[in-house]
């Protein structure tokens, strides 16, 4: 393999959060210098928290879709500001299964570029560290940011 074709997709997730803005901003840096596309993914979980008495509406799925087209939006401007080709995509799954297997899968990525730790400080100390899980379980290689 190529060293120039070693990125030709990348996949940056993004919920909003400081750190995940700050992944876009090197997978956008990553992706001219390799002449790369960015797949940037908004993942909603659709995880029952029955345990927690938490069950998600579709009013719900529907706020949470309304937040990441925001967030895709904001993180495809950063993209189209460098001069980068990006994609953005609304997924609902468990986000650490998307995010490590699936996705990287689904859009052909060699690289995961993921921000050290999102908005949902509640999520992770239940769920654990999504980006703990990616950099463990990922099928190809991870930056943290």
């Amino acid at each position: 393999m190529e060293v120039l074709d070693m990125y030709e997709t990348i996949l940056v997730p993004v919920d909003g959060s400081d750190n995940a803005k700050k992944a876009v901003e090197e997978a956008a840096n990553l992706a001219k210098a390799f002449d790369s596309t960015l797949q940037i993914v908004s993942v909603a979980s659709d995880q029952r928290y029955v345990q927690y008495g938490v069950t998600l509406g579709q009013d719900v799925m529907e706020s949470f879709r309304d937040r990441a087209e925001e967030i895709l939006s904001d993180a495809k401007d950063i993209a189209e500001k460098k001069d980068v080709k990006a994609e953005t995509h609304f997924v609902v799954g468990v986000p650490k299964i998307q995010i490590s297997k699936e996705l990287p899968e689904k859009y052909g990525a060699s690289l995961i570029v993921i921000g050290k730790s999102g908005v949902n400080g509640i999520s992770r100390a239940i769920l654990g560290s999504t980006t703990a899980y990616v950099v463990r379980h990922s099928t190809v290689n991870v930056m943290v940011v």
